[in-house]
Order: structure tokens, then sequence, then C-alpha cells
């Protein structure tokens, strides 16, 4: 494998003389960077451009062919895929352009907190933001004649913590939800500071007890959580992502640019948004009633939660994911990003292993091995996989597979898609427990339990006000 030198972007210079600099100063806030779970491992220098067009392209290897069989086998509510994209904007944001030349991720600032700690919904903690508050400063501003929208500018921007919480209108109103959340403590007398780490450490909660139990295999998910008898996870053991590497802020690519992508799989073409409405699309160029952000929400927009989320008292969700597969929906595949080329950047799948490779991260296999699980080859996918034939007929794949496809490939061969297989669930576990276990705020870190022992997702909808 040819060795590969480092082309920094200018940009990435000054950020990196920046964090020197501020690392000098005495009391300087570490600056959050990028990094790597298994530096041992090498990169992964593949595939070639032209393979990766044929594996990606619309009507590829990659597309879901649309006829309705995708639906996870558990049934997880499609809730889920969109509360995991609201996760991942409040632990990384990565403001690198999509890369074509080799780029070390720890020279990448990480512009979020990486601590699960929803500064993408209040900002940043030490400066905060006006414009996300009402003027005595104790709210967090809504919009919407209802107040079921974001509060936006007049050209239809959102005035957020993370302006990717309104790519699209699901995520959106997750956000929307959790600005109501908070408001309503405020409302009952908390003061700011209390409902604010109340909101967190019931995020957390959710996170850690409704979450991840949807998306990780079972015997991962035990092995880094330890319960006690009650089903409360009060311990986190991790035995890869070292907690004092999470405390210097270092979000390891792995995670970011690989495992944590699984979700992109789970997302449908179409959603059922109000209680007897038509299902909508999400992402669909030709089409201006799709579910595609930076716009008001309008009222036949407005979410009927219970069609997203099993709620007691209401029929179980319409709306399911789709299983943790090697198949993304049409809508994936014409992105609605500023400036990208449909049959290019502008599809997921194509992005995601571009952006990989270019980072150096190490094949699925090596993962695997590095781990000291069952390794799948090429040869082993393409049986179980036929629509992958090319990664053990094309050369260009060099034998191995990229990580996020590899993790993809995993989860329907292991779990037939239900879950995470053993690579992705245990990358996805180790470090955002890490980051739980790192963070002496967290709730596993003060002991935090909710008020009668549970908080879930619906219990955050009535708390909101958008669910009764």
């Amino acid at each position: 494998m040819p060795l590969r030198v480092p082309k920094l972007p200018i940009r990435l210079l000054l950020a990196a003389l920046l964090t020197a600099l501020l690392a000098l100063s005495a009391g300087a806030a570490q600056q959050q960077t990028f990094g790597r779970l298994f530096p041992e491992l090498p990169a992964y220098d593949a595939p070639t451009d032209a393979a990766l067009d044929a594996l990606t392209v619309a009507g590829g290897p990659l597309a879901d062919d649309g006829d309705g069989s995708g639906n996870n086998p558990d049934r997880v509510p499609a809730f889920f895929t969109y509360f995991g994209q609201f996760l991942d904007h409040d632990l990384t944001l990565d403001s690198l352009p999509l890369p074509v030349d080799f780029v070390d991720p720890t020279t990448i600032p990480n512009d979020r907190d990486q601590r699960l700690n929803l500064d993408s919904v209040y900002g940043n903690r030490k400066k905060p933001n006006p414009a996300l508050y009402e003027a005595a400063g104790e709210h967090l501003r809504i919009g919407g004649p209802d107040g079921l929208d974001l509060p936006r500018n007049p050209d239809g921007s959102a005035i957020i913590g993370d302006p990717r919480n309104d790519e699209n209108q699901i995520i959106a109103q997750i956000h929307v939800a959790y600005l109501r959340a908070h408001n309503k403590l405020i409302d009952d007398g908390f003061k700011f500071k209390d409902a604010r780490q109340l909101m967190e450490w019931r995020h957390q909660w959710i996170v850690v007890h409704e979450f991840l139990p949807e998306v990780l295999d079972p015997d991962v998910y035990e092995d880094v959580f330890i319960a006690s008898g009650n089903g409360t996870v009060r311990k986190i053991r991790t035995r890869y992502y070292d907690p004092k590497k999470a405390a210097k802020a270092e979000m390891p690519v792995e995670f970011s640019v690989g495992a944590y992508r699984f979700g992109h799989s789970q997302v449908r073409a179409a959603y059922r948004l109000t209680e007897a409405g038509s299902f909508i699309q999400v992402f669909n160029p030709a089409a201006s009633d799709d579910l595609r952000g930076g716009r008001p929400i309008t009222s036949d927009h407005v979410i009927f939660w219970p069609n997203f989320v099993n709620v007691d008292g209401f029929p179980l969700a319409v709306n399911v994911s789709r299983k943790i597969d090697t198949l993304l929906s049409a809508g994936l595949f014409t992105l609605p990003i500023p400036g990208a080329e449909a049959s290019g950047s502008a599809i997921l799948a194509k992005r995601n292993i571009q952006r990989a490779r270019e980072y150096g991260l190490p094949s699925g296999q090596a993962v695997a091995e590095r781990l000291g699980l069952r390794v799948f080859t090429n040869e082993e996918i393409a049986e179980a996989i036929p629509r992958l034939a090319a990664l053990r007929d094309d050369p260009a794949y060099e034998e191995q597979t990229p990580l996020w496809l590899y993790i993809l490939a995993e989860a329907e061969i292991v779990h037939q898609g239900a879950k995470l297989g053993p690579v992705g669930s245990r990358i996805v576990a180790e470090v955002i427990g890490g980051l739980l276990a790192a963070d002496k705020n967290s709730y596993i870190r003060k002991g935090f339990v909710p008020e009668g022992g549970s908080f879930r997702v619906k219990d955050l909808l009535r708390e909101a006000g958008v669910v009764q």
C-alpha cells in the first residue's frame, strides 16, 4: 500500500496553529478534535474512484428497490432514526468539505462539545447566544403560530444551536420538543441552570436506556452498560475507548465517519406525519411537499408523534425504521446540498466512503480482527448479499471492505438488519459509554435517577405538550 502524505488545507493548518497557541495559554479551554480509536491499524486506501462510483450511483448496489420489504424485523419505531441524528449533532461537527486527498483527522477540529450535554439545543455554555433565548434568558425561543416550529429568520432558516437540526422536518420537530420541554420546566418554577441540568440528564437517560438497546447487539450492550437488578444502568465499562481520551476531547473517526453512520440505512423514503394523512417523501428535488428543512413547518406537516413512537393509549407506531442493511432509500442519492451534483457528492453513500478513505480509516475486516471478533471476508459478504458481488469480483477493493459498509453488511448478516452486529455495536457502545464515563457531570457520575425511576421518549413528548 503506498504511503499517503497528508495534504492539509490552509484552514486546517491555521486551526492547528490556533489550537497550539491556546494550549500554551494559562487556563485555555481544550480544543475538541477528532482522533483514532485504533491508531495502530493501517489505512484502507480503497476503493478506486471508478469502483466507488459504480457502487454508489443511484440505482446501483446500495439503492433500496423501494418494494416496501425494508422494515426493521423488530419494528423499531422511526423516531429513533432521527433521534440518532439528533444525538450525532450533539456530539460531532466536522466542517471540512468532502476531501479529495488524504487528511489527518487529528488535525480536524470537532466544532461540537462532544459531551452529551445538549449544546446543540442550548448553545455554547460559556458564551450563550442571546438569539436562542427569550428576553429574560430563561425560556428558549420557539416559533410557529402554535409554538410547534423552530424560531426562524425571514428567509426561513432556523435560529438554533446547530443548523443541522433543521436538515429535515422530523429532526426539526424533535428539537422543538426539547425546546418546549425545557420551557415547561421553567414554567414549573425551575431555575435555568437546574432546568438545563435536568434536561441533560433526562436526555442521557433516554440514550442509555431506550435508544441504545434498540440499535445495539444485546451482548455488547450488556457488556458496556452494566445494569443493576431493576435494569438501571449505573456503571459503564469500556475495553477499547479509554475515557481518558474522551476527557481529552478526542472523537474517534471510526465512530463519527464509520460506525455511527449506520442510521443512514434506517431512513425510509417517506413517512406519515399526521394522524390520517398520506405518506410524504423525505427528500425529493422534484416535489415541493417533501420534508427538507430550512423553511417553516406548515400545519399539515406537524407530526402526530404516536405515528413515530409507541405511546400508551395509541396504536403501535405506523412509521418504523428501515432495517440496518446495505441499502439506502432513494432520497439519500439526491441530498439537497447546495452546489453538489446529484451524480456525485450529493450521494450520501459516496460521501461516507470517500470521506472515510481520505481520513485513512481502517477496513472493516481490520477492525473486526483487532476486536477479536468474527471476520467476514468479502467472499462471505458477497455470498450473503449477492448485490455486493463487486467486493469480491473487483480487485479495486483489495479484498477488504470500507468500515461503514462492512458494519452495515455485518448487521444484515448477523441480525437480519434488526440491530448492529458486534463490530458496529462495540464502536458505538464504547464511544458513547466512554463519553458518559468521562464527563464528571453526566447522570452516571452524579448518580441521577429520574423521578419514578424511569424517563422515556413518550415522557419527553408529554412534557413538551406535543402528546397528550
